[in-house]
């Protein structure tokens, strides 16, 4: 009697183990599917534009900007991806769209880490409205990224509306953890068709660097270049990094940018200084680096890959990079951003303090009229204290009894004619005051205080 007693909680423990693994079969699935990390490359990325409304004062018109295309490194942490190179850093976690002040407000991944969904908007206290959705999809082999964005602001009583469609794919050239095809990377080189590969790479849709010139007096910085684009280095390398920094008219300027390692597995294997040298550890291991070029707030993410020696002339091959292991194209940020919110925003400050030295002046000259008005008030209400009771029949006779004081009488009569409706009621009604912004001319009852569209403060009508 006393073996089964003891045998019985044996059971109950297999038994609960049994029905654990039977209740979590998803997760036996997910861990089963293969990684996305690994070399990939990116397709162009494309930007349509929809106009709905732009007037003059909106600036220029939005334009297709896009990105190129080349070789990326991804890299999956846990549920999410992280995507460095053609041009920029990015995640599933995040929007494609970096427009100031735009920021996450919602974020979902589902599908065993094969569907990701980010909205971003702007604060509610932000004239610039924007709703922006960014979706990828993701297979074993392939991935795709949609973004759709909303844009409305108001600008001088003028609504500027637009909207705008992005899309990118990424192919997978090699999964992390395998091993590169060396048996036909000698066909690569000397076989016809893949000879031909170049004309269709992306490289045909990146951007050259562009001409500079030098310029007596050159302009604010409007663009910052960093060539190359890509670096393919072995560890223990060091590697010197070029920028340029240019105005609008194509001016170089002698700005530096700021220059920074991006976050990611092998940035404690890599330092870089103030000329934009990048110089990598002997023990830094494989993989993608990130390095960043920032000039007035607005930065451009060089993609770097770190590979072994014994592995570097095999994926030098198929990377579509020169002799070097460098792109041939620049990296490329546009400063004064003529974006959706970039001209808005560039000369938000200026605007500001033009209003309220505007508002400053106006609002000195109407106090001293409303001083000067009171002051006036005041006096015909004590003059027409003094006069005969009723009304009088005509100025005529106000000048005729006053003999030589007619240079008084236009006073009097106009404080008269103020007092009356208070003393006796029989005058007119009083004709009310009310106030108008001096900014954009809408006009607002006596009681406002500020505009409903801009916020200045109000002024009273004469």
């Amino acid at each position: 009697m006393g073996r089964p007693l003891l045998a019985s909680p044996a059971l109950l423990l297999a038994s609960i183990a049994s029905l654990a693994s039977l209740a979590v079969p998803g997760t036996g699935a997910a861990q089963g599917q293969p990684t996305l990390s690994g070399a990939w490359t990116a397709s162009a990325l494309s930007e349509q534009w929809s106009v709905d409304a732009w007037g003059e004062a909106c600036g220029p018109r939005p334009r297709p900007q896009g990105a190129p295309g080349g070789a990326v490194q991804i890299q999956q942490h846990g549920s999410e991806l992280s995507i460095s190179g053609a041009g920029r850093s990015w995640s599933t976690a995040e929007c494609w769209e970096q427009m100031p002040g735009l920021a996450r407000s919602k974020h979902s991944a589902s599908g065993n880490a094969r569907s990701w969904q980010t909205r971003c908007t702007t604060p509610p206290n932000d004239p610039r409205r924007a709703v922006v959705t960014t979706t990828t999809q993701a297979t074993d082999t392939s991935i795709h990224m949609a973004e759709t964005g909303q844009y409305q602001f108001i600008i001088q009583d003028t609504t500027c509306s637009a909207s705008v469609t992005r899309t990118r794919s990424y192919t997978l050239v090699r999964r992390e953890g395998e091993a590169p095809p060396a048996a036909s990377a000698p066909p690569i080189a000397s076989a016809p068709p893949i000879a031909s590969a170049p004309p269709a790479a992306p490289a045909a849709s990146e951007k050259k660097p562009a001409a500079s010139r030098t310029c007596d007096a050159p302009g604010d910085p409007a663009r910052l270049e960093v060539t190359p684009s890509r670096k393919l280095m072995r560890p223990g390398e060091r590697f010197q990094f070029r920028a340029l920094v240019m105005d609008a008219a194509g001016c170089a300027l002698a700005t530096r940018p700021a220059w920074s390692i991006a976050s990611g597995p092998l940035a404690s294997a890599a330092t870089v200084d103030a000329t934009g040298a990048l110089s990598l550890g002997a023990d830094a291991g494989e993989g993608a680096l990130g390095l960043v070029a920032t000039v007035a707030g607005k930065g451009v993410t060089v993609a770097i890959e770190v590979t072994s020696p014994d592995r570097y002339d095999a994926l030098l091959a198929t990377s579509g990079l020169n002799e070097a292991g460098e792109s041939d194209q620049a990296a490329v940020v546009v400063i004064a951003a003529g974006t959706i919110g970039g001209r808005t925003t560039s000369g938000e400050d200026l605007g500001r303090q033009r209003k309220n030295l505007f508002v400053a002046i106006v609002g000195g000259v109407a106090a001293c009229l409303g001083f000067a008005g009171l002051i006036l008030l005041r006096r015909g209400r004590r003059r027409a204290g003094g006069e005969l009771e009723g009304p009088a029949s005509t100025g005529g006779a106000l000048g005729g009894e006053r003999g030589g004081a007619g240079a008084e009488d236009a006073p009097a009569s106009t404080g008269a004619a103020l007092a009356a409706p208070a003393a006796g009621g029989a005058g007119p009604a009083p004709r009310v005051r009310g106030k108008i912004c001096p900014t954009c001319g809408e006009r607002y009852p006596g009681e406002a205080m500020f505009c409903g569209k801009d916020g200045t403060q109000l002024l009273l009508l004469n």
